[in-house]
């Protein structure tokens, strides 16, 4: 019987590249940092000089961050509800005397989006008394409406108060109200009925 011998074969020695790095004290290496560090220094001169001459910079620097600032320092005691009355002023009490004057479980009635907007006497109401998010935001549990949703939200059959803003809504109260004021929120039905 022969024997089968494998001859290995001889390793002849591979070129691998060699993975080294270049040497901290190499020139190009200190031309780049010292370029960047250069860079970087008259980036940031730049940025000292000019940004001052911006007005968008000086408005949000110094009068929106540093008046918030000086602001919130002022009033540090005060509550989050005299906070967001200071903010938002009368869309917040408005919104706030919904919320102390109706019920958990209230379904409110606001007029036509189009019509909350609107002047009456020295009051405005602002457009986010518009967006249905925000206002259930604030007047949560409690669910608001608008009209123009008459034939979309189920709700709308369960209306039990209704806001009346710049005059609009008292149309739709089911009784008469002697004394019409521009902003107001009543029972849908009569409170004696």
């Amino acid at each position: 019987m022969t024997k089968l011998v494998r001859k290995k074969k001889s390793q002849s020695p591979v070129a691998r590249p060699e993975n080294r790095q270049a040497p901290a004290n190499d020139w190009w290496s200190k031309a780049f940092g010292i370029r960047s560090m250069g860079v970087a220094i008259a980036g940031c001169l730049l940025l000292y000089i000019a940004l001052p001459m911006n007005e968008g910079y000086n408005w949000a620097w110094n009068g929106l961050l540093k008046g918030n600032w000086n602001f919130i320092r002022a009033n540090r005691n005060a509550s989050l509800e005299e906070r967001n009355q200071m903010k938002m002023g009368f869309d917040f009490s408005y919104l706030n005397h919904i919320r102390k004057n109706t019920p958990e479980d209230a379904v409110i009635l606001f007029p036509l989006r189009e019509h909350i907007t609107e002047q009456s006497g020295n009051m405005k109401l602002g457009y986010d008394i518009t967006n249905k998010s925000w206002v259930t935001h604030f007047v949560y549990p409690r669910l608001a409406l608008y009209k123009d949703e008459k034939d979309t939200n189920p709700l709308y059959n369960q209306v039990t108060h209704v806001a009346i803003i710049a005059g609009h809504g008292y149309e739709d109260l089911e009784y008469e109200v002697a004394d019409k004021p521009a902003f107001a929120l009543f029972p849908k039905k009569h409170p004696d009925r």
